[in-house]
This record gives C-alpha cells, sequence and structure tokens, in this order.
C-alpha cells in the first residue's frame, strides 16, 4: 500500500523542522564553545567612586557545567603580571549573543551584561538593586589578533523560508525531497531557490540532509550571485550542521566571494550569521 502524497509531504516536512531543531541546539553548543579561550581589554570607572580604578583586565572563559552558560576566571594585570579577581557564571543567550548575571560580593551585589559581536566581547557592571552602572569594559579574543591578515566580514539578518516536498511515489518513508525558496533580508537582501535530499528516521533521533541553493541578491550593497552547499546530520538528538560557499561560485560584484553560514531559530524566526571574505573591488 502506497502513501498518500499528503502523507509523505507531512512526513518529510516533520522530519526536517526536528531535523532543524537539533541542528539549531547543536550549533549553540558550538557558539558557546566558540567563546573559550582567553578575551584582553579594559575595565573602566564610571561615575564619581574614589575606591574604584581603571583596570587592564584577563578573562579566561571556559564551558561551565550548565548547558546554557559559561564561567570566566577574571584577573586583572597588576604591574606587568595577572592578579586573580575571581570567577563567575553567565547565562549565554546565543539567539541574541549576549552574556548576563549576577554576583555578590562582602559589600556589592553586581550584575554583568555583556554584548559579543564576533572577537570583541563589551558591556557593563552594574550595581544592584537600581543597576547603576560602575564599570564599562570592552575585551578582545586574544586568537583573532594572531591571525593577522585574515579579515572577514559578518552579514547577519532574517530570512523566510518555504519547503515544498516532492512526492517521488516510493513507500520508502526513511527518504524524502523538498525544494527551497527563500526570502532574505538584512544584510544580504535577496531570494534564493534550491533542492533539499533528507534521509533517517527522527523517532530514532539520528537523521541527515544536504541541500544546494543559489542565492541572487546584493550582500552588503554588492550584487551578484553564489552557491550555498549544506550538510546537516542529527546523531542521537545531537545535530550538526555545515552550510558554506561553493567555491567559485560567485558572480558580478560577488566573484571570489568565501564564506560559511550559521541560521539560528528562536520563537519560530529565521536568523542568519555570514561570516565571508571578498576581494577588493577595484
Amino acid at each position: 500500500m502506497k502513501t498518500k502524497p499528503g502523507a509523505v509531504a507531512t512526513i518529510v516536512a516533520g522530519f526536517y523542522l526536528a531535523l532543524c531543531f537539533a541542528v539549531v541546539q547543536g550549533q549553540q553548543s558550538q557558539q558557546r564553545a566558540s567563546l573559550t579561550g582567553d578575551w584582553t581589554g579594559e575595565s573602566i570607572c564610571v561615575g564619581n567612586n574614589p575606591s574604584c580604578h581603571d583596570e587592564k583586565v584577563i578573562y579566561h572563559v571556559s564551558i561551565a557545567d550548565e548547558p546554557d552558560k559559561i564561567k570566566i576566571a577574571a584577573d586583572k594585570i597588576v604591574d606587568g603580571k595577572p592578579e586573580p579577581m575571581g570567577v563567575i557564571d553567565l547565562k549565554y543567550d546565543a539567539s541574541k549573543q549576549i552574556l548576563t548575571g549576577e554576583t555578590q560580593t562582602a559589600r556589592y551585589h553586581l550584575w554583568w551584561e555583556f554584548t559579543i559581536k564576533g572577537d570583541i566581547m563589551e558591556g557593563t557592571l552594574s550595581l544592584l538593586p537600581d543597576k547603576t552602572i560602575a564599570r564599562r569594559i570592552k575585551v578582545q579574543k586574544k586568537e583573532s589578533t594572531q591571525k593577522g591578515a585574515a579579515m572577514t566580514t559578518h552579514a547577519t539578518g532574517t530570512f523566510e523560508v518555504k519547503l515544498n516536498p516532492q512526492d517521488d511515489r516510493s513507500d520508502d518513508k526513511s527518504l524524502g525531497r523538498m525544494t527551497i525558496e527563500k526570502q532574505w533580508h538584512g544584510d544580504l537582501e535577496g531570494t534564493s531557490k534550491g533542492q533539499m535530499l533528507t534521509g533517517g528516521d527522527v523517532t530514532k533521533g539520528s537523521a541527515g540532509y544536504v541541500a544546494i541553493e543559489k542565492v541572487s541578491g546584493a550582500l552588503n550593497g554588492r550584487k551578484g550571485t553564489f552557491i550555498l552547499q549544506h550538510s546537516a546530520t542529527m546523531t542521537r538528538g545531537e545535530g550538526q550542521l555545515t552550510i558554506t560557499v561553493v567555491p567559485d561560485s560567485g558572480t558580478d560584484q560577488l566573484e571570489g566571494l568565501t564564506g560559511k553560514m550559521m541560521i539560528k531559530i528562536a520563537d519560530g524566526k529565521h536568523s542568519y550569521d555570514f561570516e565571508y571574505a571578498l576581494p577588493r573591488m577595484p
């Protein structure tokens, strides 16, 4: 007995949603892991507090035991040498790229808040309960300064996606095929079309998909087309996704484009973070 076309569409669409959820969860874990390392910079006093002093700081970032938290061991530089100030646990919101948390000392109840933009972490240390800002902090991840001329640009924004399951008239429910249509907004403005192949059984927590889509539009004002290649796997509920620009697929003002993309899904909305490099225009 053959599966009805409507049932095929439901199975394939359900497969994609389950896999996407697992992949995004995996991406969030990867994003959290990407924060680990040493961050250096300054902690500058705000307001009239004679006991406060501007400091050169080093933040040693590591992954905390809880899945949505990171740990920072903070040092200040005194006479050219690091002096430990303590360890704080902060909550990491991967969709907003922010760190928040509170700590208690003998004298103060403190609130930490940072925004992460690539290799820069910038934020404030405030006094509770009224959140009066006591310090402004800006640190940069060390490894980024060691890469020299490896210059990249980030494009961010949102997109809408329409998936159309294709009925290949097969009784094999472990395989599926869909067409992809997207509308891109933000630093990347345009449309894309492509095809996706799926395989596996999400009820067992393991599956995968591959896809190719061609993007047409403007990337930070530079017009052209390029092709994205997707490869995703879900292993017992843990997802991994790689989206890269197909080499030499860029055309017109996007010729020579290279890069990789991460997607996020929050509150039912899709967004992207596209890290790319392009030759300078003549």
